[in-house]
């Protein structure tokens, strides 16, 4: 392919300056540097302008259809002598007027996309429209090839037409000798010295030249037929050469590659500088959030740790009023009332457990509403500690209630909830009732039964007394004594068991209390601290995608920058010297 090595150069600088423009916009770059981006693809898309020259039937058509590998005589539009054709590539064939004598024709040939072709009519037809051509497509072009016949190569006005073009741009001009098929080696050689001599005299200067055979060349190509050949004898491999070294080595173009590759470069340490910063930034936040993490388990910590003398506290409250309730069924747990309970047993308060819990909240409810109140303060800090190091970007408004209230005090009230709801069940299971009911049952039921047990003993002492005598009724009395004192006895030590019962059930349930309001402080702190969780947590899996996300922008941007590097190698050998 023709300018192979420069047309890869191109590809792969415009792939990469479409990736970094796609970079740009997903990111949101600065506009201007899309619009900067956009408009480098675009003039890396400027094509190479051949503007071919030559008398009549000289064979330029001929030529251009081998170079390119496309009939030109096919495209529907037929060449005349008075015309210039400015061939460019279009989806479907057209033809435009564009000047008096130019017409621009489109044309639906892949080659067209990097190549545009000026097909003059013949030097020797057109001397009004030498002006125009040299004026306004000579110094366009990227090469000017004046064709020649080997049939007849001293066509004058193809030499005076060289003759007008700037000396400037002499310098894109070769030489191409046409049907060499039609002549002798010998005499292609004899041709092309002269031609060399005769550039030499009028112009002081050597042109490239190539001797070749058009139609050899289109035949290989078209046909492929014996094409190595072919090519070999048409001469046009050398001509190849020659023109791709010169799309390649083109001062112009690769200064625009290089210009073009120095500003993304620019662009892109741009992007790149941003996207570390941001990277960086992403980062020192996630940081931060992770940070404020610990710092919020410490502060569950911290606050847990105030609670201990509470708990204290309300043990010692516990066992006062464990104290007195044991106390009061000591004064209710005698023999006598026993006796007194046994139509109607009213020895202890009903709704003991409601009286105990009274009692609790009494002693205690006050402290443990000092506790909810260092909650609330403690939170509150916390949230000034996490506004302050956030400076303000992340969004608290859930820490205020549907109501508008805010959180900590809502957190402080549901703590004291929670507390007398804890301290209710565990006052509750404590089922004092079903402690001391049973002994005051048994105690009753034996306080019932004690006459009817120690009556018959009275009247037997007094039969005994009158039938055996004296003595034997004292026996008789001792035993109806010993009889009563026995059930005495067996009374009270079921009533001391009571007793006894329900104080170690006080005393086992002293761990179960603490235990219970431990756990229900916990769990109250942590669910009060738990919403910063809420809060800090959706915004660390955002921190988190976004690093993935910058991570990989930056693999890409870096995979931008070395292509960049290696296009600056390639580049540096092709770049005329500053």
């Amino acid at each position: 392919m023709i300018g192979e090595e420069y047309f890869d150069l191109r590809s792969k600088l415009g792939t990469d300056l479409y990736v970094l423009a796609s970079l740009v916009k997903e990111l949101g770059g600065s506009g201007d540097d899309v619009h900067i981006l956009e408009n480098l693809i675009a003039s890396l898309r400027d094509p190479f302008v051949f503007v071919v020259v030559g008398e009549v039937n000289v064979g330029k058509s001929t030529f251009l259809n081998a170079l390119f590998g496309a009939d030109f005589s096919r495209t529907g539009v037929t060449p005349t002598t008075d015309r210039i054709y400015f061939f460019k590539h279009g989806n479907e064939v057209s033809s435009t007027t564009i000047a008096p004598s130019v017409e621009e024709v489109r044309v639906p040939c892949g080659f067209l996309k990097d190549f545009h072709i000026v097909d003059t009519p013949g030097t020797n037809s057109i001397e009004n429209e030498h002006q125009q051509i040299t004026e306004r497509f000579v110094p366009m072009a990227d090469l000017v090839v004046f064709v020649f016949s080997a049939m007849n190569p001293w066509g004058a006005s193809a030499w005076q037409f060289l003759e007008k073009v700037h000396r400037h741009w002499m310098r894109n001009v070769i030489f191409v000798l046409q049907q060499c098929d039609l002549r002798t080696p010998e005499e292609i050689q004899v041709i092309t010295d002269y031609m060399g001599q005769l550039s030499r005299q009028r112009f002081n200067r050597d042109f490239p030249l190539f001797a070749i055979s058009a139609k050899k060349a289109y035949l290989a190509r078209s046909s492929g037929l014996d094409r190595e050949r072919l090519l070999a004898e048409s001469g046009f491999l050398a001509l190849e050469a020659h023109i791709s070294e010169t799309v390649t080595q083109s001062p112009a173009r690769m200064t625009k590659l290089g210009s073009a590759l120095r500003l993304a470069q620019h662009v892109l340490d741009q992007l790149m500088h941003r996207t570390s910063t941001r990277l960086e930034q992403v980062q020192e936040r996630k940081h931060l959030i992770d940070e404020m993490q610990a710092e919020r388990e410490v502060q569950v910590l911290r606050t847990k740790t105030k609670f201990t003398a509470a708990l204290d506290v309300t043990d010692r409250d516990y066992r006062e009023a464990a104290m007195h309730v044991v106390t009061l069924a000591d004064k209710n747990f005698s023999v006598r009332a026993a006796f007194r309970a046994i139509k109607e047993d009213n020895r202890l308060p009903a709704n003991l457990d409601l009286r105990i819990y009274q009692d609790m909240l009494a002693r205690s409810g006050e402290r443990w509403h000092q506790v909810a109140s260092i909650l609330e303060d403690d939170f509150k800090r916390f949230e000034d500690y996490i506004s302050h190091h956030w400076r303000g970007e992340l969004h608290l408004t859930e820490l205020k209630n549907d109501e508008g209230e805010d959180v900590s005090t809502e957190a402080r009230l549901h703590f004291i909830s929670k507390f007398e709801s804890a301290m209710r069940r565990f006052v509750l299971g404590l089922k004092i009732q079903e402690t001391v009911e049973p002994g005051m049952m048994r105690s009753r039921l034996r306080a019932r039964r004690f006459p009817w047990i120690v009556a018959p003993f009275m009247p037997a002492t007094a039969a005994v007394w009158a039938i055996l005598g004296w003595q034997a009724g004292l026996i008789g009395a001792a035993v109806t004594l010993l009889t009563a004192l026995m059930l005495l006895v067996i009374l009270r030590a079921g009533l001391r068991h009571t007793l006894r019962q329900l104080a170690d059930q006080f005393d086992n349930a002293r761990d179960t209390l603490r235990t219970i309001l431990s756990d229900q402080a916990t769990e109250e702190t942590v669910n009060a601290f738990g919403i910063f969780t809420r809060l800090l947590q959706p915004a660390r899996e955002d921190l988190q995608h976004e690093e993935q996300s910058k991570r990989d922008v930056s693999t890409r941007l870096h995979e931008v920058q070395t292509s960049f590097q290696k296009l600056a190698g390639q580049l540096q050998g092709h770049l005329p010297p500053s």
